[in-house]
């Protein structure tokens, strides 16, 4: 995929982009459509990015979606789910962290996930996060087959703009992952070539 197909520090649609879809929320992404996105990083408010995977997450309270887009070298990971409201996490780092990263012990995430309590709370670089849940998930890659399942929990950074997730898969450590809590209107859709070919590309968490 050429870099800057739709021209980087230019606001304009390019040739992959047809036209708003009717619903220009990230709801309504496909794989093949073209997103800006507002608010993440100020280098990538004129860049325009491909949605080259989508895949689901799953628990028996919850689903979400996580969207891989691309423009050139450049990825950003962006996660929703709709309950009450449209909830929007992003992250451009794709390489998660260990436990020790963040100064929590497996034996913390076990005790938070038994109380099971939003009084909770745990202390990352002198940044308070709120527990918010915990729970076994199940991971559908492009939203296809019978899933992978995996334990998570979710963290609230205090003044609700960044989010903590960790994660354990089997056979595999501890992984943590922070978000960025993103405004949904600071993100428009466009309907672009729609294919169902998948490029192994990954989601974040399931590597």
């Amino acid at each position: 995929m050429l870099r800057s197909l739709f021209g980087k520090g230019k606001k304009r649609k390019g040739a992959g982009a047809k036209s708003p879809v009717q619903d220009d929320s990230i709801r309504t992404a496909k794989v093949g459509d073209v997103l800006s996105i507002q608010g993440l990083s100020l280098e990538y408010d004129d860049l325009y990015f491909f949605v080259e995977r989508i895949n689901r997450y799953s628990t028996d309270a919850e689903t979400w979606y996580e969207l891989t887009c691309v423009d050139g070298d450049t990825h950003v990971w962006i996660d929703w789910t709709d309950g009450y409201d449209l909830f929007v996490t992003a992250t451009d780092d794709p390489d998660p962290v260990g436990l020790g990263s963040i100064g929590l012990t497996e034996e913390q995430l076990i005790d938070l996930d038994e109380e099971n309590s939003i009084d909770n709370s745990i202390e990352v670089e002198g940044d308070r996060y709120d527990y918010r849940n915990s729970s076994e998930a199940t991971f559908y890659q492009d939203d296809r087959g019978e899933g992978q399942g995996f334990y998570h929990w979710d963290f609230m950074r205090e003044d609700g703009d960044r989010v903590l997730s960790v994660s354990k898969w089997e056979g595999r450590p501890f992984e943590a992952v922070f978000s960025d809590v993103m405004d949904p209107d600071g993100i428009k859709l466009y309907k672009g070539e729609r294919t169902d070919d998948r490029k192994d590309t990954g989601s974040r968490r399931a590597k």
